[in-house]
């Protein structure tokens, strides 16, 4: 299941796989890095804080490659 999708933002969706760093920057803003070194920003759902939208992403990340 490594190819399942993870959406970051409404326009941007990756591999699970392709996702090798999640991280919140000190500006509370959540970033994922990718393999080929693209970065990314996660947004965050209503009401959820940085470290929750980072949680999500890897929870939805160890589930797509278990």
């Amino acid at each position: 299941m490594a190819n399942k999708l993870i959406e970051l933002t409404a326009e941007t969706t990756v591999r699970a796989d392709e996702i090798t760093k999640v991280w919140v920057s000190n500006g509370g803003d959540v970033f994922v890095k990718l393999r080929e070194g693209a970065t990314h920003t996660v947004d965050r759902q209503c009401g959820e804080t940085p470290f929750q939208a980072s949680a999500r992403i890897k929870a939805q990340i160890e589930a797509a490659l278990a």
